[in-house]
């Protein structure tokens, strides 16, 4: 069995998938993956605190499907080659079935980052399935060894500092927007399409206009990597204004770029605020690592 693999990256994890299967639910920790019959994979994933418990979190399964499954869930053997590529966690297979619906998975415990993982998959086996499925374990990853961290999910890739925490999300037909915390700044990924729809009959500095978020401040049009692009941003112009901005409900500073990717059909963008001077390199490497698939 052949397949196209892609990239999902959310919240922490990061995986390989089949190219044919899309997004059907997301939550800040939770990811289910359909394909054309249905669902076909569940991941939910958290934080550790205190001792960890694989028995624990087969009952938090239970629970995620009401008592429907109550004492249908059974231990299960992994087989071998799941068992070397999961070396690195502590694993724990399961099964379940109810009437024609039925899943088998892993419950995961990385020992390094105190990461548990819990993985399902909803088709019926068979030993095409049993290999991609082994594929997409193995390239499951909880944590990062740089100082990035990978968000890919539909059609936008972003490689974001860590540190960063998801505020909130929305994925509307036309309008994509992730918000972080960041600190001392709140950081926001925009995504619009179609281009050339939103676009009509107006530039991109018109188009951002229309926005409210970007009406404020000073605008202006720049070219950046061959892509049209406006930045704009507002500042404190005293000294007495940047100390007193500490105080105010508002934030003081803002900055923004918008640019234009033509041949996706594609409006990115990515803003910043915050009451104190903005981190304008970290800001610039964002929108360089930020892009449209």
């Amino acid at each position: 069995m052949t397949t196209d693999w892609k990239e999902v990256a959310w919240n922490g994890i990061r995986f390989l998938t089949p190219g044919v299967w899309e997004i059907g639910q997301i939550g800040s920790r939770h990811l289910i993956l359909e394909e054309r019959t249905g669902p076909a994979m569940e991941v939910k994933w958290g934080s550790v605190k205190g001792v960890f418990s694989h028995k624990t979190y087969l009952k938090r399964l239970t629970a995620l499907h009401t008592r429907q499954l109550s004492g249908k869930i059974k231990d299960w053997e992994l087989p071998s080659d799941w068992k070397r590529t999961l070396a690195r966690y502590k694993a724990v297979g399961f099964t379940w079935q109810k009437g024609d619906e039925s899943a088998r998975g892993v419950i995961l415990y990385c020992p390094v980052c105190r990461t548990a993982t819990l993985i399902q998959f909803f088709q019926h086996i068979s030993a095409d399935l049993m290999r991609v499925y082994h594929d997409i374990l193995a390239s499951y990853h909880d944590h990062h060894s740089n100082d990035r961290v990978l968000w890919a999910v539909f059609d936008v890739r972003a490689a974001l500092p860590q540190g960063l925490k998801l505020l909130c999300y929305r994925f509307d037909a036309g309008r994509f927007v992730l918000e972080f915390d960041a600190g001392k700044q709140k950081i926001s990924l925009y995504r619009w399409a179609p281009a050339s729809i939103l676009l009509s009959g107006k530039n991109l500095a018109h188009f951002i206009e229309t926005v409210p978020e970007f009406a404020e401040g000073d605008a202006h049009t720049v070219t950046i990597g061959g892509h049209n692009a406006v930045e704009g941003g507002v500042s404190p112009e005293t000294v007495w204004q940047r100390w007193m901005s500490r105080f105010k409900f508002k934030s003081a500073y803002m900055w923004f770029r918008v640019w234009h990717i033509e041949e996706k059909n594609r409006i990115l963008s990515v803003r910043s605020e915050s009451k104190r001077p903005l981190d304008s390199l970290m800001l610039k490497q964002i929108c360089n690592d930020y892009e449209s698939l």
